[in-house]
């Protein structure tokens, strides 16, 4: 087996016939002999596998197929097999801006601390061309909070202000140092929209989430984004999924906010001025009693995401606004 390299990039596949090249070239160029790309194919239906076959040549480059299992699978598998020091997702319709790796990997060994770093994005179209800039959590926001502030985002700390959205927007714009998996024993959990959201939370226990201001990914918007998915019940799917991320962790990530210095009233002011509802605050009461304040969440709390559960059942139904 060759040397370990620095930089592990991983890279879920799902019929992105279209762009996973363009993304594996993007790493293979910013990471030069210092870096391994290892792509799971998830049992894509298009031209993937082929376009994936040829990137194979390369020595830096380890192809994998599996049966369609969903991202979260495809991340776990890609988890256990890296390699280097440092790890970068990558979705396979995303890229890599030249520097990334370098300057991702620099922030986290300045901050020994930090369990995740992020930066701003280049949000691109399915050509290529620039959107805009998202600047994490001060623009660009995907909807409206629910409460006039004052609000967790207003405090400027990058792990608070992931309780009132996704601002690293994509599984693509997380980075981390390999041991952070076995340490802290982290995993993608079953989510079809909020997989990425839910494992930055989760790795807030270990340490904090830091932001460098600089637009290192092209996030690319395009008509089969998994989020602009139009049917009804899958936008309530994806809002309830949101609800269950934040109620899991809204109690122990302000409990480890308050221990950094923020004053713990102030906190609980902003809470539940700046959590996602949708119109549904009674749901996200609920799921915050059922949740408890303790570091773990119960089982009955996970056990929400059971297809059968008749709580989620019926979430699914209000949220979609149909008639029981």
């Amino acid at each position: 087996m060759t040397a370990a390299p620095r930089y592990s990039v991983l890279i879920p596949a799902f019929n992105h016939a279209e762009f996973v090249e363009e993304a594996v070239t993007s790493a293979l160029e910013d990471g030069g002999n210092r870096v391994e790309v290892i792509i799971v194919d998830d049992g894509s239906s298009d031209a993937t596998p082929n376009v994936l076959r040829a990137l194979d040549v390369d020595e830096r480059v380890y192809v994998h197929t599996q049966e369609n299992q969903g991202a979260h699978a495809a991340l776990n598998r890609l988890l256990g097999m890296a390699r280097g020091e440092f790890v970068f997702i990558l979705n396979s319709d995303d890229a890599f801006e030249p520097g990334r790796l370098n300057r991702l990997a620099a922030t986290l060994e300045q901050h020994p601390d930090a369990a995740i770093a992020c930066s701003t994005l280049r949000i691109v179209d399915d050509q290529g061309r620039q959107i805009g800039i998202k600047n994490a959590w001060r623009d660009l926001e995907p909807w409206p909070v629910p409460h006039p502030p004052p609000h967790l985002a207003d405090l400027q700390d990058p792990t608070l202000a992931l309780l009132q959205s996704n601002w690293a927007a994509t599984t693509s714009n997380v980075a981390f140092c390999r041991r952070l998996v076995t340490e802290s024993n982290l995993s993608f959990t079953a989510l079809r929209y909020t997989h990425d959201w839910d494992f930055l939370l989760a790795a807030s226990a270990a340490g904090q989430i830091v932001l460098v201001e600089e637009p290192l990914v092209r996030y690319r918007i395009h008509s089969a984004n998994t989020i602009r998915e139009g049917d009804g019940r899958a936008q309530a799917l994806m809002h309830f999924e949101i609800l269950w991320t934040v109620a899991r962790h809204a109690a122990p990530t302000i409990a480890r906010a308050a221990t950094r210095g923020f004053d713990p009233d102030r906190l609980r002011e902003r809470l539940m001025r700046s959590l996602p509802s949708f119109g549904r605050e009674d749901l996200l009461f609920q799921l915050l009693t059922l949740r408890g304040t303790g570091e773990n969440p119960p089982p009955t709390y996970d056990a929400l995401l059971h297809p059968d559960h008749p709580l989620r059942q019926a979430a699914l139904v209000a949220l979609a606004g149909e008639k029981t």
